[in-house]
């Protein structure tokens, strides 16, 4: 928005953006994929620091379905939700049992938001290795 020539960014406050990451990790725990898309900006994107891809949301939202249905009783518990310059960053302990067995991971999303709050990037980092019960 320009006022007088000066141009002025939209910018959320900490607590838009702790409302977003609420919103964020509502729709996680609850694998509701039309949630999640509902927060995110349509051309976002997730990283994953186990093997450098990116997706889309659709290929996000088909994934969270999977882990929902292959560990329903998968939980994220809290360790820190924290507001940054650009969004938040979520840990949190994620654990549940798959049909190979109980898994346990620590987990951090870094999370940058639009000026809409919505979610336009999230660098997911976890150890893969703690989650090999999911693909057995």
């Amino acid at each position: 928005m320009s006022i007088l020539g000066v141009l002025y960014l939209f910018v959320l406050s900490d607590q838009e953006k702790l409302a977003a990451a609420r919103r964020y990790a509502a729709a996680t725990r609850l694998g509701d994929a039309a949630a999640y898309a509902a927060g995110t900006e349509p051309d976002a994107v997730a990283w994953h620091n186990f093997d450098g891809a990116e997706a889309g949301p659709e290929r996000t939202a088909r994934t969270l379905r999977w882990l929902h249905a292959t560990a329903p009783d998968v939980t994220w518990t809290d360790i820190a939700v924290t507001p940054t310059a650009n969004g938040f960053v979520w840990q949190a302990l994620m654990a549940g049992t798959a049909p190979a067995g109980v898994f346990s991971v620590h987990t951090c999303m870094v999370v940058t938001l639009s000026s809409r709050g919505l979610v336009t990037r999230t660098d997911e980092y976890l150890d893969p290795a703690a989650l090999s019960v999911l693909h057995n």
